[in-house]
This record gives structure tokens, sequence and C-alpha cells, in this order.
């Protein structure tokens, strides 16, 4: 029998510049606590600076501690705290205290990206990708040995270290994350090629942890619904994705807008039952543990948020008891 599906939501915590963020922080405890009555396992919150990839959230686990008050069995992560940015052991100390007044329901996720800007906005260096992975696995390694030093205070939970997650975008960043003994998350802008890769180097080094994969998603009451009201932020994601390079700039716009969903975007939309097979599919190519989903962006409205969020619960995820492997 496959173990089943874990289900999880993932914010980047996105808003026009001029908008209010204590409003957007409410808006996203709203969806929050709706998914915690729906039964979700996480909730992830990603870390941007100084309005970079438009996140008006620099600090994710001030937002994890604050919504463990309103919520009571959903376990509220950080995917991902950016290493590079700060320093190893006050990581460590504050993920033990938040992880403490949460009653043990933080999931730490960590990362070695963050944007040059970002880099440069906190005094580093900028230094190649092998260096930057280097000291992200030096610094993580170190948060880990401190969760563990019996003289360290505050003391960590025992099971701390084993809820904890790494970000991985290559091989050699899998090959950490089993070395070091934490989960491992994929990024929604790879492929189930990349990611079979990565499980397999993961694994190789010994990682026994739990595996996520990444996609944004849109579930309307069918697939024409669906694809229709998405198109326009569909539109807008892609626009935004050339204007960043990840698509080349030469690419004409597809017209078709399922043509849009396509790598690097990877976007699953459809009605209910057509989102559960495309997470089936993706489950049975590549074998995950949690499939952190990604509801809210640009174009899209509250509602319409919320009910993505509502369908996945209740017919997605019900659906996958039949299709999964």
């Amino acid at each position: 029998m496959p173990t089943p599906l874990r289900f999880a939501l993932l914010d980047h915590i996105e808003a026009p510049q001029e908008r209010p963020s204590a409003e957007v922080y409410e808006e996203v405890a709203g969806y929050v606590r709706l998914a915690d009555t729906l039964g979700f396992d996480y909730y992830w919150f990603s870390e941007h600076h100084r309005y970079v990839h438009y996140g008006h959230l620099p600090w994710p686990m001030l937002l994890a501690l604050h919504l463990a008050s309103q919520t009571k069995q959903i376990q509220l992560g950080t995917a991902i705290i950016c290493l590079n940015l700060h320093h190893p052991l006050a990581i460590a100390e504050q993920s033990v205290v938040a992880d403490l007044l949460m009653r043990e329901r933080l999931a730490p996720g960590f990362g070695s990206g963050s944007s040059p800007t970002e880099s440069v906005l906190f005094g580093k260096e900028l230094v190649s990708e092998q260096e930057r992975h280097a000291h992200f696995a030096e610094a993580l390694g170190q948060i880990l040995a401190s969760w563990h030093d019996s003289e360290s205070l505050p003391k960590a939970s025992p099971t701390l270290h084993a809820r904890s997650w790494q970000a991985v975008n290559s091989v050699g960043s899998a090959q950490n994350a089993g070395r070091l003994g934490v989960n491992m998350m994929y990024s929604h802008l790879r492929t189930p090629e990349q990611y079979k890769q990565y499980r397999q180097a993961y694994l190789d080094a010994g990682g026994t942890g739990l595996i996520a994969a990444n996609r944004p998603v849109y579930v309307g009451v069918d697939d024409a619904t669906a694809i229709a009201e998405l198109e326009p932020a569909l539109r807008t994601l892609w626009r935004r994705f050339r204007s960043e390079g990840k698509i080349p700039a030469e690419t004409p716009e597809p017209g078709d807008p399922y043509a849009l969903c396509g790598h690097p975007i990877n976007f699953l939309v459809g009605g209910p039952e057509s989102v559960a097979r495309q997470i089936a599919t993706l489950r049975a190519e590549t074998d995950f543990d949690v499939i952190n989903l990604e509801p809210s962006w640009a174009g899209l409205t509250p509602e319409q948020i919320r009910r993505t969020i509502c369908h996945l619960a209740e017919a997605v995820r019900p659906a996958l008891g039949t299709l999964s492997p």
C-alpha cells in the first residue's frame, strides 16, 4: 500500500508594493485558518526582503509563530529561510524558541537561495554558486549541531531535526540534505526528470526523510471553467517569468492558455478529478511524500484562492485515494 500523500500549501506573501503589509498578513492568516480546519498537513511561508520577488514577509518564522495561536494542528513552516543572509547560531536559537512556543508545530525549511539584490542588501559578498552552497551546508550543519548540543539553551525538541527541511535545486544540494538527515523539498521550477535525479542522490547520500514536490495550482468546478478563470493570472505569471529570464526573452506568448502551464511554470489546473490525476501522475513518476501546492497568484481574488483550497481538501485529496500509485 502506498503511503498516504500529505497535503501542504505554500505562500510567498506576494502583493502590490503599495498594499499595506498588515492587510496582506491578515488575508494569508485567513487562508491558514481555513487550511487548518480542512486538515492540511503544512502551511509554508517564504522569506523575501525589500520587496524582492514582490514579497511582503522578510521573516517567515514570525508569521508562523503568530499563527500557531490561531490554529490547532497544522504544521507551520518556513520555505525557506535563506541561511546565507543570516548567522546560523541566531537562526538555531530563534527556531528553538519559536518551536517551543508553538508546541512543536514548527517545520523549519532552509535554503541557500537569495537574490543578488538581497545579498547586497545584507552586505554579503557575491560568490559563486559552488561557494554559496558550501557556505549553506556549513551553516545548516552548525544549526543541527547546536540543536543536539546538551549545553545549549534553550533546549531543542528531540524531534526538531526530523521536522526540518532543505530546499533542493541541484544534485549537490540533494546529497547535502541526505548527509545531514533532513527532509527535502523541490522547487516548482524543476522537471519530473530532475525530481528523480534529486531523489536518487538524496537516497544514495543516506537520506531517509520526507520528500516534497511543489506545484502551482488552481482548481475550478471543471476543466473549462478552471482554465478560463485562471487565464488572466496565468498570463501575468508567464510574462513575469519571461521578464525575469526564466523564459527566454524572444519566446512568443502562447495563445493556448494550457501551453502557458508548461515548463518552467508547471501549473496544475482543472476540475478536482483532473488535478487529482495530475498530482497522481507526477507522484507515480517521481515518488514523493508531500505535495506543496501554491494557490495564491497575482490576478486571482481571495475568493478564488479560498475556493481552490477548499476544492483541494474536499474533492482533490479524496480522489487521490483511488488514483495514487
